[in-house]
């Protein structure tokens, strides 16, 4: 969409951003936030368990979230194929809204019993469906909403919102923590977070409806292509195909760099939880700095460029950054190494993130994005850290997850061969 159309429309390329990527930073909020207060809802929905299988009841739950997002990625990408992008991303944060109202609001299992979990159980589903349906038509939409020189700009503020999500969920956390006494924070102040993920929704939702939508419903059923997910799964199958291996490698990067190497840090290298937590929140402000930054390299020097190099110097330094901070297990040292590589993981993520679009028609665009993103960040992402602890469990290398960082970077630059590369043409 052009600036002229953007002014008549009456909305900045910055409100455009901020309406189009709050769904994405709601819903890293909520995840961390979770994670956070695993222990507070074990203690207070899993009672009858003992301490150790009410913490792991609790992660189960929260691992519902990761199995049902690419189901909602697949139901409300093709959704937003063909209704529309800007209804599905009011769906999703609606959806959001509720899932972090019914946790807000859920009675404890000493008040109503067996129902209590099943309440939090229901609303980890519901924002595991959302959060899988929200990335696919919101960087779809910030794509056609940018011009042919500022796309991989615009569709990096999807994944930067991701990365501001992670760092304000720690925040958030961190502050109550340290606010309240143990009791208070169990009585009542693990709510809080949610209170606010809650009141966030409904302005984000707002911000959304002064979206213009970018794609043209006026078809009759006659005349409407085939359905999205149709096509995407035999027409454009190869395509879909190629796009999921090519998202491997940024998955499992930034998972491992993000998620995995501070509870490393802590468990195996025993630097304290502290440092662990103020790395987390290191990493995610400067992947939402660098992302950006990574979208205009992108924009400038074409999407192939930025994303072998990176992914590359990924590959070859991931082993020597496990080695360097393996030997000097320092808080310094583990915000250093982790920062350098969420540099990288940046601009590895960033070029990919505007590709995929790149490559579907506009009938199948959300839909593919959804399931090549969606579907790798849940499967190759999502278990990258329990592969990396079983890869440490089996072979006794407390530096073998860095092996399959890099095989995994290896694998994704193959898709690159077949892949066209767009930078700055027009896309239907």
């Amino acid at each position: 969409m052009s600036t002229l159309a953007l002014e008549k429309a009456g909305l900045s390329r910055a409100n455009v951003i901020a309406a189009t990527t709050i769904g994405a930073a709601l819903e890293f909020y909520d995840f961390t936030i979770y994670s956070f207060f695993a222990i507070q809802i074990g203690q207070l929905f899993f009672p009858a368990a003992s301490p150790v299988n009410q913490f792991l009841l609790s992660i189960a739950v929260f691992g519902v979230g990761f199995v049902v997002r690419p189901l909602g990625g697949i139901v409300i990408g093709a959704y937003a194929d063909r209704v529309g992008r800007k209804k599905a991303m009011v769906l999703t944060i609606m959806l959001m809204a509720l899932s972090c109202a019914m946790i807000a609001c859920a009675p404890p299992y000493a008040a109503i019993g067996i129902a209590a979990p099943f309440i939090v159980l229901s609303a980890r589903i519901i924002q595991g469906f959302a959060a899988g349906g929200e990335f696919g038509p919101g960087t779809t939409l910030l794509v056609e909403y940018a011009d042919d020189n500022s796309r991989a700009f615009f569709a990096s503020w999807n994944f930067a919102a991701s990365a501001l999500g992670l760092a304000l969920g720690a925040l958030v956390a961190t502050l109550v923590h340290a606010s309240l006494d143990k009791a208070q924070v169990l009585a009542w102040g693990w709510r809080l977070p949610f209170v606010i993920g809650v009141l966030a929704a409904p302005a984000g939702m707002l911000v959304r409806r002064r979206l213009e939508e970018t794609l043209s419903v006026r078809q009759t059923d006659a005349t409407r292509p085939v359905g999205a997910l149709k096509a995407a799964l035999t027409t454009h199958w190869k395509l879909t195909v190629l796009c999921t291996l090519a998202e491997l490698g940024g998955s499992v990067s930034v998972y491992i760099s993000a998620f995995f190497l501070p509870s490393f840090a802590v468990r195996t290298l025993h630097i304290s939880p502290t440092a662990g937590v103020v790395s987390g929140v290191v990493t995610a402000l400067i992947l939402f700095i660098s992302a950006p930054v990574a979208g205009r390299l992108a924009d400038c020097f074409s999407r192939k460029r930025v994303l072998v190099v990176s992914r590359v110097i990924m590959l070859l330094g991931i082993y020597p950054a496990f080695a360097l901070l393996a030997a000097r297990p320092t808080l310094s040292m583990l915000c250093v190494v982790s920062g350098v590589l969420a540099v990288f993981v940046s601009a590895q993520i960033v070029p990919v993130l505007v590709m995929i679009p790149e490559q579907f028609p506009k009938h199948v665009r959300a839909t593919g994005i959804a399931l090549s993103y969606v579907v790798s960040a849940s499967f190759f992402g999502g278990f990258s850290p329990l592969v990396a602890s079983w890869l440490v469990a089996r072979t006794g290398d407390p530096l073998s997850p860095a092996w399959y960082v890099a095989a995994a970077c290896a694998v994704s630059l193959l898709p690159m061969i077949w892949l066209k590369d767009r930078t700055g043409q027009s896309i239907a």
